[in-house]
């Protein structure tokens, strides 16, 4: 279990402070963000003694009627969170059924990143039906009229058709599918709000029907068809199995991508050493061929790299970058496949990537950008969106495995780089520029091994993922 990031309760004083929170705040504001804070996992004994530190000021402004309030608030959820060791089980989470006046206790499960609830022990305590909709990876939960989906890693989950971010991505741990407390603490009192109330004096979730659906099939599984046949290659007689891999290096030349304040890094620079040890642990696996768009510092237009990809006859694309915040307290790696996306942060990450464009003033490559392309590119991606996100998933399973490193999961967005490859394709932020721990760990030449050690371990396991489902013919 991660212990946590340098700086401890700093983390927490940026959290109030960047939310304009002071001591003449609304108590229920400061409140609100501690809970936002407790939610996220941050260390219950961290936070209560930035809070303590917080009541310190308040005294010294002579501010005794706003202290009042705020224990009102906040005493009784840190009585509970107080308690929640870092390690992964902590205390339990309280659903109140109105109706019987009957106390329910669930597990609550805690990391660095959040404080956890089992969906499927969550869907049998509240009733209605859960299944899954792909088996230990997308499950479907209908309750009380609405459908919410959830899928492993993903930093979302859609709520009757509409994507609503989580504060940190959904984890299948052995059995046990993990959501985020949030969903309880927040989305269920807003989607269902007929039904459900959170109490935050004392940190339950009221259930106001208090009735129990039908039994959660959460581990009821469907049959598999019988397989068939084995196919390997296509009518035109091209191979299915992936013998080639392009690898790209973000950025380059006259575009450097984002610069970080502490070692004055360059994005461009440091992607590419990152691929070149991808490559070169590629290829020492002798299982796959591989290229890479730029072995140098040159500057390639977005559209020529998978470009290359496509005429090449590869079978995987994955682009390699850094990230950037304005909040430089956030950290950690990502992995993104294409598709619209559904957060602000994949917004804000597609716009920073696809700020490379900025450089192709060439009026023929601008060119290339008119409505019919974009459709064209769109169909053709579709093909490969499953796929697309399988490789990601696999690739950002491998990062989390890095300690260093805060697991932000899967996610999706438009990057204009992913759209010219027409194949399975991943974009790669391996850490963010802007956070002064990650800044570090991007300058360690033995960091940058790990984690192209991490990248190419999640490109041969999704290989050979792919080739078994081959096989079997899926």
């Amino acid at each position: 279990m991660r212990t946590g990031r340098p700086g401890g309760s700093c983390d927490i004083s940026a959290e109030i402070e960047c939310r304009g929170i002071a001591c003449h705040a609304p108590a229920a504001a400061v409140a609100k963000s501690i809970e936002i804070s407790l939610c996220r996992g941050v260390s219950a004994q961290r936070t209560g003694c930035v809070f303590l530190t917080f009541l310190l000021r308040c005294s010294r402004a002579r501010a005794w009627g706003f202290m009042l309030k705020i224990l009102r608030y906040i005493v009784p959820a840190l009585t509970v969170f107080w308690i929640l060791p870092d390690g992964l089980e902590a205390a339990g989470f309280t659903i109140l059924r109105q109706s019987s006046k009957e106390s329910l206790e669930l597990h609550l499960y805690a990391d660095e990143q959040s404080g956890y609830l089992d969906l499927r022990e969550l869907a049998e305590t509240l009733g209605d039906s859960l299944r899954w909709e792909r088996p230990g990876e997308k499950l479907v939960w209908n309750i009380a009229g609405h459908s919410l989906v959830f899928e492993e890693r993903l930093v979302f989950f859609l709520g009757d058709g509409h994507p609503y971010q989580l504060v940190a991505p959904c984890r299948l741990d052995g059995g046990k599918f993990l959501v985020p407390l949030q969903l309880a603490v927040e989305y269920l009192p807003g989607l269902v709000s007929g039904r459900f109330v959170y109490n935050r004096l004392d940190s339950r979730l009221i259930d106001k029907a208090g009735v129990r659906g039908e039994p959660a099939a959460a581990g009821q599984e469907k049959k598999a068809a019988p397989p068939a046949a084995p196919k390997t290659t296509t009518a035109d007689g091209k191979n299915f199995r992936i013998s080639k891999v392009v690898i790209d290096p973000g950025h380059g030349g006259k575009d450097p991508g984002t610069t970080g304040r502490k070692y004055k890094l360059d994005e461009k620079n440091i992607v590419l050493e990152i691929s070149k040890k991808v490559a070169g642990n590629l290829k020492a696996s002798k299982k796959v061929e591989v290229l890479l768009t730029r072995d140098r510092d040159v500057f390639i237009p977005l559209r020529d790299r998978g470009k290359l990809a496509n005429e090449s006859g590869a079978g995987l694309f994955v682009s390699i970058h850094v990230n950037a915040a304005k909040n430089r307290r956030v950290g950690g790696s990502t992995t993104y496949f294409l598709d619209a996306a559904k957060t602000d942060q994949a917004r804000a990450t597609a716009m920073l990537e696809n700020a490379a464009l900025d450089y192709e003033t060439e009026e023929q490559d601008k060119g290339r950008l008119d409505e019919v392309n974009l459709i064209l590119q769109d169909m053709a991606q579709n093909e490969y969106l499953r796929e697309s996100k399988d490789l990601s998933a696999f690739i950002q399973s491998e990062l989390c495995g890095l300690k260093e490193l805060d697991d932000r999961g899967l996610d999706q967005a438009g990057f204009a780089v992913l759209k010219g490859a027409f194949m399975p394709a991943a974009l790669i932020e391996t850490a963010y520029i802007s956070n002064e721990s990650d800044e570090k760990l991007l300058n360690s030449a033995k960091f940058k091994d790990k984690l192209a050690e991490a990248i190419a371990s999640g490109i041969l396991k999704y290989i050979e993922h792919y080739h078994k489902k081959l096989a079997s013919g899926n």
